[in-house]
């Protein structure tokens, strides 16, 4: 389209009928028609109206036509007239499309008045009403959606023709303007986000959708049930029968699927939640069931990447030569103490503040993320994609620790003896925590032979695949279930020790034992704990990481899962919460 003049340009707004929200093609008509104008007063209009062409306004806010960081496009700073010419055009123009606009931008600027709200609600008003398309026209659809929520979010804040905006709505739902998931956006939209909302509207609201759901196109189904829940809550009744729903349809959503994978998981999952929020113990299990089943037919396939940088290899590199003399020299020059103690104190974890840090690729946006446990479980708390605390030590502690445990048993200074030394000596393990009963019964621990069985089975099997050059998993189970589950009697000890609590009385009066990972979140804990060692015990032992402590108890673990790797890691853990002395004054 060639405009001549700015006249024309405004004669072209006047005769718009396009309903459409954003017209895209805007912006090149402007741009043509500033660029060859010679005028330079006229320019700078030319390009007002290209600022305000491209100045998008969606439910009540301005959203950028671009951004990266801090910069935006467009702003409200680019109308630096005071916004002298919008004002002129807010007043002349009397497409209700274009005057709603207009004035909305004027109410979002500095020269913010009522009366501009007030207009840009009569203009939004008038053209909803005089707009007509077919139902079954989805983009126009969506544009009568988008103009409707500035709408309503505008006379909420200016408590300006309110119940007049919500009865427009309430009169659509029985007719055919409006599709049924604009129907219900609009409802949503409301009950979320207006303020003292009638309960006589809410009522309606849920008589519709109630009606709806059973001729409802299943494409629309969940959204219609999930606003049925909110809104039986916002009416005090309870929502079961639509949670029950909700379950219904998504296992109904298996029928038709072939790849029972991680689709079926999915919708068990979700149902299953539904189930459970609706108090359904029939489906509960039903569905409990048919979930464990459909794991065995998930496939977690490993994928792998060679890192092909020079610059980065060579740095890696660099730190394997370095890591490997000084290790060397250690071994060499040290003794079975010096060796130990680098294990408690060098600098071998990663630190910290990266235990929580996900890092996702901006290509994978464009997808949906699942996280499993072990157990091919969802993880609904972690939606990143790669953990950096995992990675570091999968490819840098791992193979630190191995070379540095590997060399020191060759030479004879690690050892099944030496270790043992080690912890009865220069560790808090090797105090005696028995005591005499009333009845003069020995009662308490004995840590270094409870932990005995363990390092030495592991110590016999490394010895073996030293020896081999092999790995048997099989060979490792009796070390790392023993250990496992004796770190978490080593933390409670040491919390009862330095007097940290380790029981918790609940509302009911029993007393129970404080989890995990609260243990390791008790202030008197980290006051002596590093922080880089807390958050290498939350990755072992929670789920925060390997989550070894729940997966050794509830045998989650399978043979190939028993690694030297997760021993070499435990004792590194049982070294560190070892380092201290404690004083036993209960004796």
């Amino acid at each position: 389209m060639d405009f001549k003049n700015l006249d024309e340009y405004y004669e072209y707004l006047e005769n718009d009928t396009n309903f459409q929200y954003l017209d895209l093609n805007t912006y090149k008509y402007l741009t043509e028609l500033r660029d060859k104008i010679e005028d330079e007063n006229t320019k700078k209009l030319c390009s007002y109206e290209l600022f305000f062409a491209d100045f998008s306004i969606e439910e009540g806010k301005h959203i950028p036509k671009f951004q990266s960081g801090a910069n935006a496009y467009p702003t409200l700073e680019l109308f630096d007239d005071n916004f002298d010419y919008i004002k002129t055009r807010a007043n002349k123009v009397q497409n209700p499309k274009y005057k709603a606009k207009y004035n909305h931008l004027l109410w979002l600027s500095p020269q913010k008045h009522i009366d501009f709200a007030k207009e840009a609600i009569e203009s939004y008003l008038m053209l909803l009403k005089n707009s007509s398309f077919s139902v079954d026209d989805n983009l126009q659809c969506l544009s009568f959606g988008k103009y409707f929520k500035n709408l309503f979010i505008l006379s909420q804040t200016v408590n300006h023709k309110k119940d007049e905006i919500i009865s427009y709505l309430v009169s659509l739902l029985e007719s055919d303007k409006l599709n049924d998931f604009t129907k219900y956006s609009l409802m949503d939209f409301i009950i979320e986000n207006g303020k003292k909302i009638d309960s006589s509207i809410t009522q309606k609201f849920f008589d519709y959708s109630k009606n709806k759901i059973s001729d409802l196109d299943e494409r629309v189904l969940e959204s219609y049930l999930k606003l049925l829940v909110i809104l039986s809550r916002k009416l005090n009744t309870s929502p079961s029968e639509f949670h029950e729903k909700l379950g219904d349809y998504h296992i109904s959503q298996l029928e038709n699927e072939k790849n029972r994978g991680f689709i079926a998981h999915h919708y068990y999952t979700n149902a299953l939640e539904e189930y459970k929020k609706a108090n359904n113990k029939e489906k509960i299990e039903q569905t409990a069931v048919l979930l464990e089943q459909a794991k065995k037919s998930i496939d977690l396939k490993k994928v792998s990447f060679e890192l092909e940088d020079e610059k980065y290899n060579k740095l890696l590199n660099q730190w394997w030569d370095s890591t490997k003399e000084k290790t060397t020299q250690l071994i060499e020059n040290g003794n079975s103490k010096d060796i130990y103690g680098y294990l408690i104190l060098d600098n071998l974890l990663p630190k910290a503040a990266i235990l929580n840090e996900e890092i996702k690729p901006v290509m994978l946006d464009l997808v949906s993320t699942m996280t499993f446990d072990i157990n091919k479980n969802v993880s609904k708390d972690k939606s990143g994609v790669i953990n950096s605390y995992s990675i570091h030590i999968n490819n840098f502690s791992i193979n630190h620790i191995w070379l540095f445990v590997s060399k020191g048993i060759k030479s004879g200074k690690i050892s099944f003896e030496s270790l043992i030394d080690y912890l009865k000596n220069d560790s808090w393990y090797g105090q005696d925590f028995t005591y005499i009963d009333s009845n003069n019964e020995t009662q308490g621990f004995n840590w270094i032979e409870l932990l005995s069985p363990s390092l030495q089975s592991f110590f016999v099997q490394t010895e073996i695949d030293l020896k081999t050059n092999s790995h048997n998993p099989q060979g490792y189970i009796l070390a790392i279930d023993s250990l496992v589950l004796k770190f978490e009697g080593l933390l409670r000890e040491f919390s009862r020790m330095i007097g940290a609590q380790t029981i918790e009385i609940k509302d009911n009066g029993t007393e129970e034992r404080i989890g995990f990972d609260k243990l390791l979140d008790n202030e008197k804990l980290k006051v002596l704990i590093p922080e880089d060692d807390i958050a290498f015990f939350k990755f072992l032992f929670t789920s925060s990481g390997m989550n070894l402590r729940n997966n050794v108890a509830h045998c989650f673990f399978t043979t190939k899962d028993y690694t030297s790797a997760v021993m070499l890691l435990l004792i590194v853990a049982l070294l560190r919460l070892g380092n201290y002395k404690l004083e036993n004054k209960e004796k």
